[in-house]
């Protein structure tokens, strides 16, 4: 299959890699990136201009800044290419509508890069659920430690510090999230859903006396968790965000580019902490929690159920029956990348152009939606303090699915 990278910063570079590796699969016909300076495919810089040369493309890997998601894949559809697309879908319900319309129009196949449900560990967890080991599932709580150290990189200083710039923390972060909730919560229908969240620390009011504009020259970095010297400079886990991850390339992010920057500056107003409930049918109750201040980089979620306990951290599951003995499952989690969940949707992908009938495209975009919508009610929740009550939905219509009254928050003094 023949393929246009549209965008190779991480995540392009991530899909390119595999298509690289598996020239019995793909070709890479060009690249789309004004800054990349040597590839292995034509280099284009800008996304209409790969659009617009003769490749022989079949299909592209969508992976520019979400701002462009909409118009590019738009775009790419209109040439009867098949789209790999990187989350969110689009920065708004209706760019996702807008891209399912579009997607309808082409016959062209649309396949959301949610990595977590195409990784050895998630898939594994699923078995354990459908086994019903645990019996009726009753609760479901699950965290997104994003890290201190990440989350300072991309939600502060990064691309998605401003929610104008493309979508707020939740939708970009968590968008996989709910697309886990909505395959564990299966046929159930939304009922009601409430969702809270504020920048509560990353604000100028904080910045400790005496801080300087950049962490290079500042008095104090040496007491500052987000100190960009020892963050980018010292340390390495943050280094594969960059094409160049040298010593002297990092000194100049420190030196010279945002990512330098105190986090104080106000720069940012993307949420660092929101929790969003959600009841439904059957009275199955879910809490997503989404934290920016957390030592480690993980998702933890624990399964209440009628008959046991889950608890999974990413590592390991734990079943912990009320009758019987504790069960630990390990899954062998391949090197990479979200578990080798970036080289499985590759690989899904070429399978859904190549092998798979066409009649499945729509319901593949459709159910990615589903967590689209849940995640954009979400922040309308949280923008409006309002609580969502979903009406029936119509099956043909995800959007109706979470079309619902608004009830505002009942606020008392405490």
């Amino acid at each position: 299959m023949k393929i246009l990278i549209l965008g190779y910063g991480v995540r392009g570079r991530a899909y390119g890699e595999y298509a690289l590796a598996h020239a019995d699969e793909f070709e890479i016909v060009g690249i789309a990136d004004p800054l990349l300076e040597t590839s292995v495919a034509p280099v284009f810089a800008s996304y209409d201009d790969a659009l617009a040369a003769d490749t022989g493309a079949e299909a592209v890997v969508v992976a520019l800044p979400d701002a462009l998601h909409k118009d590019a894949t738009l775009a790419s559809l209109a040439k009867g290419l098949h789209v790999l697309l990187e989350k969110p879908v689009g920065c708004s319900w209706a760019e996702c509508e807008e891209i399912r319309t579009a997607r309808s129009a082409s016959g062209c196949a649309v396949l959301t890069c949610y990595v977590l449900r195409y990784s050895n560990y998630y898939r594994a967890l699923q078995e354990v659920l459908r086994s019903g080991v645990a019996g009726d599932i009753t609760s479901i709580h699950h965290l997104v430690a994003i890290g201190h150290a990440k989350a300072a990189h991309a939600f502060c200083r990064g691309n998605w510090a401003r929610e104008e710039d493309g979508t707020g923390t939740l939708v970009q972060k968590c968008s996989h999230d709910f697309d886990l909730i909505v395959w564990w919560t299966g046929s159930r229908r939304l009922k009601r859903m409430a969702s809270y969240g504020a920048l509560s620390h990353w604000r100028p009011e904080n910045k400790p006396p005496r801080a300087a504009a950049r962490c290079i020259d500042c008095p104090v970095r040496s007491t500052c968790p987000f100190d960009a010297v020892r963050l980018y400079r010292d340390e390495t886990a943050l280094r594969y965000h960059f094409p160049d991850d040298s010593d002297a390339a990092m000194d100049e992010v420190v030196a010279n580019s945002r990512y330098g920057e105190c986090v104080y500056l106000g720069k940012n107003d993307s949420v660092d902490h929101q929790t969003t409930l959600m009841e439904f049918d059957g009275g199955l109750t879910v809490t997503l929690e989404m934290e920016a201040y957390s030592k480690e980089r993980r998702r933890m979620t624990h399964f209440y159920g009628t008959r046991a306990e889950i608890v999974a951290d990413g590592e390991k599951i734990v079943v912990k029956p009320f009758a019987g003995e504790e069960r630990v499952i390990t899954p062998a989690q391949p090197a990479g990348a979200h578990g080798g969940g970036d080289r499985a949707v590759m690989a899904a992908f070429y399978n859904l152009v190549k092998r798979t009938s066409p009649a499945r495209y729509a319901a593949l975009l459709d159910s990615a939606l589903e967590s689209h919508a849940l995640a954009f009610r979400a922040e309308e929740s949280r923008k409006q303090r309002a609580v969502g009550s979903c009406q029936e939905p119509d099956a043909t219509n995800v959007k109706e699915h979470f079309a619902g009254t608004i009830m505002p928050h009942r606020e008392t003094n405490c």
